[in-house]
């Protein structure tokens, strides 16, 4: 099945609640969806999390150094090709 809806999550440094914000998200009742994380050059334990989680459905996206929210999501937005898509912030 073609996912029609993305999901938008950007991250930085967010380790405390990373482990929640991803549960929330692949958690939902629809299912039909692909998960974009994008790791903004993050310093902690962050990837460590994201890559624990064995879901086709994540996509993870690592950037090299942090340069901002803004450059995360627009980097983010350059991937989806979904009719709709939602943030998680």
């Amino acid at each position: 099945m073609i996912p029609m809806l993305s999901v938008l999550m950007p991250n930085y440094n967010n380790e405390p609640f990373l482990r929640d914000a991803i549960d929330s998200v692949l958690n939902q009742t629809f299912k039909n969806f692909i998960f974009f994380i994008i790791d903004d050059g993050s310093t902690d334990r962050s990837i460590e999390i994201i890559k624990s989680y064995n879901d086709k459905r994540i996509i993870l996206i690592e950037k090299e150094f942090n340069s901002g929210i803004v450059d995360a999501l627009n980097l983010g937005l350059e991937r989806i090709n979904t009719k709709y898509f939602i943030r998680m912030d």
